[in-house]
């Protein structure tokens, strides 16, 4: 097997401890040398639907997150580069030769590909890989040459974090919410008055 890299890119608002567990188990179960999470600049399918955290918030927050894990490096790519965030340019910029490279995705973003820019020519770049609880039986994408990365299920999502803080007092969503995020990245929320009601 050739060496390998991971992409595991998001729009991390925030990032929470599902995205944790997935990225660590993507990199063992997937044997890379590196995972690059990288952070999306304006992810265009979400900005037209709601409003989206500050980039430059969202990367720091990662990097409190993965900034002291082996093997995975948080990326500022897509927001150096600016305008919408199309992942068929970051598989360019990161590919090297003799390196393979396997984008990490959940369910949902498999289900979305189809929908995704350039996405023919994104299936032949790149092995896909697809997180998803242990229970669940392998998934393969048609037209994709898919893994699947298998974890524990994790009840964690960046809407509920938001919607907890946005619509709850602090201290009524505190209880719940140091549950989904690690401490380093409430914090910051708190620090920056992030998701306040």
């Amino acid at each position: 097997m050739p060496p390998r890299q991971g992409i595991f890119g998001g729009t991390f608002d925030p990032p929470h401890v599902g995205h944790v567990a997935a990225a660590i188990c993507a990199r063992d179960q997937l044997g890379t040398d590196i995972v690059h999470v990288v952070v999306a600049n304006d992810p265009w399918q979400k900005s037209a639907e709601r409003s989206v955290t500050s980039a430059n918030h969202r990367l720091a927050m990662t990097q409190l997150v993965f900034g002291g894990l082996a093997g995975i490096e948080v990326s500022a790519l897509e927001i150096e580069r600016g305008g919408p965030t199309y992942t068929i340019d970051t598989v360019i910029a990161l590919e090297r030769p003799g390196i393979e490279t396997v984008l990490i995705v959940g369910p949902a973003a498999a289900s979305g590909l189809p929908t995704w820019h350039r996405v023919s020519e994104l299936s032949e770049r790149v092995r896909l890989a697809v997180v998803q609880p242990r229970s669940e039986p392998p998934t393969h994408v048609e037209g994709w040459r898919t893994e699947t990365v298998f974890m524990d299920p994790v009840e964690a999502s960046a809407t509920l974090v938001r919607d907890l803080l946005v619509h709850r007092t602090r201290s009524e969503a505190m209880p719940e919410v140091t549950r989904l995020v690690p401490p380093a990245v409430m914090s910051y929320i708190t620090r920056h008055s992030l998701y306040s009601p």
